[in-house]
């Protein structure tokens, strides 16, 4: 399997579940490489070209890739979208709609080279449903994601591609530090990021980490929709987004 933006936050803790399971895993960071990993390499998504030499070199040393997770993205820097520069809206939407059409494409090509099969999983998020004030460049490129991973469903289904945009709930990374750490004036969803982190309310990596590959390779677990999100590891409040069913994988 392949994992973008494996180096830290959610990407890491897919990448050590992975390896903990016995997969051959190859996974990609913009800052640097990931020596856990069977293949790791330093990419930027936002380089096609970079992207597509990559996807050969993991064929190349670990043959067919069965599972690709785009989850490579950032949200910096918070705040209005009237103080945003030209740079920064491309750096984000570069990073988080390029870049996993990038790998959603050099994937789905190489899957046809095969004749079909595998599952593409593009991470996104809650926000592509609802905007918050301080990350709309943010929300903005999840909810292309959400429609970008909605076509490949529908134009890859005769080679039978999966493909699924996965909601994977609150997960504590270093998104989630910088969210709860922003001046409120920036982002007025503060307060409440804060208490989530006094609550403890969030999804573990590992948990994640399981259900995305239950998807992948357990057919009982296939979403209903191609965006989903996943089940809460445990009650927190806001309730579940409707749609979150199911029992799912234990971790």
């Amino acid at each position: 399997m392949v994992i973008t933006g494996a180096s830290r936050g959610l990407g890491a803790a897919l990448a050590d579940r992975a390896t903990e399971l016995g997969a051959k895993t190859a996974g990609c960071s913009r800052s640097r490489p990931v020596p856990s990993l069977a293949v790791g390499e330093t990419v930027d998504v936002n380089d096609h070209e970079a992207v597509t030499s990559f996807a050969s070199s993991v064929v190349r040393q670990l043959g067919p890739i069965d599972l690709w997770i785009n989850n490579a993205a950032v949200i910096d820097p918070v705040g209005p979208l009237r103080d945003r520069n030209q740079s920064e809206v491309a750096h984000v939407l570069g990073t988080n709609v390029a870049g996993v059409w990038n790998g959603t494409a050099a994937f789905i090509r190489h899957r046809r080279g095969l004749g079909g099969g595998g599952v593409l999983v593009n991470i996104s998020s809650g926000v592509a449903l609802r905007a918050s004030a301080g990350t709309g460049l943010y929300s903005a490129s999840k909810a292309a994601v959400d429609r970008l991973t909605e076509a490949a469903a529908l134009e890859e289904a005769e080679p039978a591609i999966e493909a699924w945009a996965i909601h994977p709930g609150v997960v504590d990374t270093a998104m989630q530090t910088s969210l709860r750490t922003a001046d409120p004036e920036l982002f007025p969803r503060t307060a409440e990021f804060r208490r989530l982190a006094e609550l403890d309310a969030f999804n573990s990596g590992p948990y994640v980490a399981d259900w995305l590959f239950a998807i992948a390779f357990d057919r009982r677990f296939r979403p209903p929709s191609v965006v989903w999100r996943l089940p809460d590891e445990r009650p927190r409040p806001p309730a579940p987004a409707a749609g979150s069913v199911g029992v799912g994988p234990t971790r």
